[in-house]
């Protein structure tokens, strides 16, 4: 029986399995050690986008070079250290981070256009009531691949426009 594990003398555990206490025939999968997500909290979004204002010119071409995602995330954990529930704001995290707030831009200056058809405001966002929810529903879901980063700003507004309005490209610097 060479390559069978029937006459093998190794345990499960070498292995990376765990015997299951109901059936130790079939071993348990080994445990997922997957690291948390970092949560960012309104304020820490804030602060990543004010850091990054700060080093505006390392952003040659309209993006921020590794080195500068670097500092980020050292600047980050100084000053926002992790909780228990939450993970290092790490470079990869922080860059995510920054193109998830410039989606969030392009959907709301796409909300903010006479175009959407819906009114917008900084609080509260479209302001979606039940007069109008159709339409919001086709323009999310129905045009879902255009608008589908819309859903958010319903009736919540995106307090980081103009902090991430700054940091484009097309903002007029350079």
């Amino acid at each position: 029986m060479s390559g069978s594990s029937a006459g093998s003398t190794r345990s499960l555990r070498s292995h990376g399995l765990t015997i299951n206490p109901l059936d130790p025939w079939n071993p348990l999968p080994p445990p997922r050690t997957r690291k948390k997500a970092a949560v960012w909290t309104t304020e820490e979004e804030g602060a990543l986008l004010d850091f990054l204002a700060s080093h505006l010119s390392q952003a040659g071409d309209g993006n921020f070079k590794k080195a500068t995602w670097n500092t980020a995330a050292a600047h980050m954990a100084h000053n926002h250290p992790p909780g228990p529930d939450n993970s290092d704001k790490t470079a990869e995290s922080c860059e995510r981070k920054f193109k998830a707030l410039k989606k969030s831009y392009y959907a709301v200056a796409n909300l903010k256009s006479v175009a959407s058809g819906f009114a917008y405001d900084n609080e509260h966002g479209a302001m979606i009531s039940l007069d109008n929810a159709d339409l919001w529903d086709r323009y999310v879901k129905v045009m879902y691949q255009a608008h589908k980063d819309a859903k958010p700003f319903r009736n919540s507004g995106f307090p980081h426009f103009a902090s991430v309005e700054l940091l484009l490209p097309s903002h007029g610097r350079g």
